[in-house]
């Protein structure tokens, strides 16, 4: 196999042991030399693939730190209402989809939001009915804390007036007791198990799609963490086709797996611990939820919300998370906890800190997931503890109006801490949580960096970082998190030749501007995966 040389360019290198260079070879998947245009020309051997890219800066791929992309890839064959301006809007597009269903299909898709559809209540399975007579549906909201279900989805559950709220969910009701069809937390795991996945052929073309779409972007990794707080069959699917794809090479983009804590028992049986696998597929740990949304209002709360007595959910206690964590991290396995609210924040890091001489012996590497909204004496903690902030700045613009009704001026001047976190050394890793978000890592830099409002006024000010910080956030600290820092994250001799080139340099342009710097090629394991035309 030939060599790839990338001449007449910018390299940046992001390691300071390395300065900028005007080329680099890549060879066997990994990059061989970096340094003067000359010597890499004069170096041209037979067979060898050589860019000419005319100046432009060339900087490590991105890796998405956290994203549901095996349900992403799936949600692109399924029922979308991502683009939905109102409930008649989303019923309209449910009843297309019913109309060509065969009476008795499950109908599923995801994507609803009651902020954009500026609903002051849920929405009931009373309009559902109508749009599908005839289909069970069930259809997960943006954030995927609640799904909303008709009747006859109720009903094939086995969902009624006498089902009791599962711990950690809510099963909403009306006046006289009657489920309306909304299911929040863990009461959506009552409904998982009826929904089958997607066609063999469906899947994979969604996987094709979601593959295509991350190497257009520039993503060449991903952590992919269980979306569900109980047993998640689309996640084994998930792990069983991914290394089926590395085996025939069809995997386009390299996968760190991180389990439900459901299957801890199991994972423990067979020996896993973090870090097992390939450069392609590897097991990153397991997941466990502490508490709900944001949009929900399910995140736990050191305080109430604005205006109510209620502190959100916890999604499980306190005491039961720390000894999942313990026993987790004395097997060598290390936990990403979704934690919002600072409440759930606190109860994450307490659990860490009681596990922590077992998470060092093994060198695991703790996260919290989201950590949107941190009290201030917890934001040292990260770095204490050693802690990851796996974080998605691409939510922040959207969560403006949503984290001040809910939380408060004063207490949202908290949430999404960035610059705070990174200020004390903690490391801090960027993803985007897709399908809840898009993908485009330009979303989170763009959200990271100025933080803007509709008027591009930033959102606490005191947050904002810098574009040179943001990309380390999405490079260098998402390849920490996911422990591949050795041979990821940096553009040096010995680290995977994963990269991409930039029409123009988004750290040097206005930073109102950087988000619309375009990737115009996508290096993974030293092969060109993208070039735009």
């Amino acid at each position: 196999m030939g060599r790839l040389l990338l001449v007449n360019a910018r390299i940046r290198t992001f390691d300071a042991n390395w300065p900028e260079q005007g080329a680099l070879i890549a060879e066997n998947g990994k990059i061989s030399y970096i340094g003067s245009d000359y010597n890499v020309r004069s170096s041209y051997r037979d067979g060898d693939e050589v860019h000419d890219l005319e100046g432009r800066s060339v900087f490590p791929a991105f890796h998405d730190a956290h994203t549901h992309f095996y349900h992403f890839a799936i949600g692109l064959r399924r029922l979308s209402l991502d683009d939905s301006h109102s409930e008649h809007n989303a019923l309209q597009a449910i009843k297309g989809t019913a109309d060509r269903a065969k009476p008795g299909e499950w109908i599923a898709g995801r994507g609803w939001d009651m902020a954009r559809w500026k609903l002051t209540e849920w929405p009931t399975k009373a309009s559902l009915d109508e749009a599908a007579p005839n289909n069970p549906v069930a259809l997960s909201a943006k954030d995927g804390h609640s799904w909303w279900l008709n009747s006859k989805a109720l009903e094939a559950v086995g969902i009624t007036k006498a089902t009791p709220n599962p711990a950690g969910g809510i099963i909403v009701r009306d006046a006289a007791g009657e489920p309306t069809g909304i299911l929040r937390e863990k009461a959506i795991e009552l409904v998982k198990p009826f929904i089958a996945s997607p066609p063999a052929t469906a899947v994979q073309g969604g996987l094709r799609d979601a593959t295509v779409q991350f190497q257009t972007l520039g993503i060449a990794s991903a952590d992919v963490v269980a979306g569900a707080m109980g047993r998640d069959t689309e996640m084994e699917d998930a792990f069983r086709t991914f290394q089926a794809m590395e085996r025939v090479g069809t995997l386009g983009i390299r996968i760190t797996m991180y389990f439900p804590a459901y299957d801890l028992d199991r994972l423990i049986a067979c020996g896993l611990r973090s870090g097992f696998g390939s450069d392609w597929v590897r097991f990153g740990g397991i997941k466990l939820y502490a508490d709900g949304s944001l949009g929900s209002r399910t995140a736990a709360m050191l305080a109430p919300y604005e205006g109510t007595k209620d502190t959100g959910l916890e999604v499980i206690s306190a005491s039961e998370m720390a000894a999942i964590v313990k026993k987790a991290a004395e097997n060598g396995i290390a936990c990403a906890i979704h934690a919002i609210g600072d409440k759930a924040v606190r109860n994450a890091l307490d659990a860490f800190a009681a596990a922590k001489p077992a998470s060092d012996a093994f060198g695991l590497r703790q996260r919290v997931e989201h950590a949107q909204c941190v009290d201030p004496a917890d934001i040292p903690r990260f770095k204490q503890l050693g802690v990851i902030a796996s974080m998605q700045p691409c939510q922040i613009m959207a969560d403006i109006d949503a984290a001040e009704s809910a939380w408060g001026a004063e207490r949202s001047k908290h949430a999404y801490p960035v610059r705070s976190l990174i200020s004390t050394g903690a490391v801090v890793a960027f993803g985007s949580d897709v399908p809840v978000e898009p993908a485009d890592p330009r979303r989170s830099l763009k959200g990271a960096v100025l933080r803007p409002k509709e008027d591009w006024t930033p959102w606490n000010e005191a947050e904002c970082i810098s574009p040179w910080d943001a990309f380390l956030a999405f490079t260098r600290g998402s390849a920490w998190a996911a422990g591949v820092e050795d041979r990821a994250g940096r553009l040096v001799p010995g680290c995977r030749a994963d990269m991409i080139v930039f029409n123009e340099d988004p750290i040097e342009i206005p930073t109102r501007r950087m988000a619309d710097a375009t990737v115009v090629m996508t290096v993974i394991d030293g092969k060109v995966v993208f070039r735009k035309k």
